[in-house]
């Protein structure tokens, strides 16, 4: 965006000291060359390899999001386990703890 930026600023105080026809001409080669890099934008985004390349981003994100889903579901289940077998533990230590011969 700087470069950007400065190009412009170049550009602008270049015409400014320019005569009117060359201002003119200097305009229309920039609408020329800001034309011609939205063309090439244009059909590097249209590009059969560019498509391709997407294509796999998006075959790689849907397959990461399916091993993810396969791994949360996992750890959901091992968390509820984990916490059952922590709970039957704690009522086993309860029991324990209870005088057996109530009087």
């Amino acid at each position: 965006m700087r470069t950007l930026t400065a190009l412009a600023s170049i550009a602008f105080y270049a015409l400014a000291a320019c005569s009117r026809a060359d201002q003119a001409k200097t305009g229309a080669d920039m609408k020329d060359a800001g034309r011609q890099v939205d063309n090439a934008a244009a059909s590097v985004a249209h590009s059969p390899s560019v498509r391709n390349v997407e294509a796999d981003f998006k075959k790689a994100g849907r397959t990461a999001k399916g091993d993810l889903r396969k791994l949360a579901a996992e750890a959901k289940a091992a968390t509820h386990k984990l916490a059952s077998d922590t709970r039957a533990a704690g009522h086993d230590v309860a029991r324990r703890d209870r005088p057996s011969d109530r009087s």
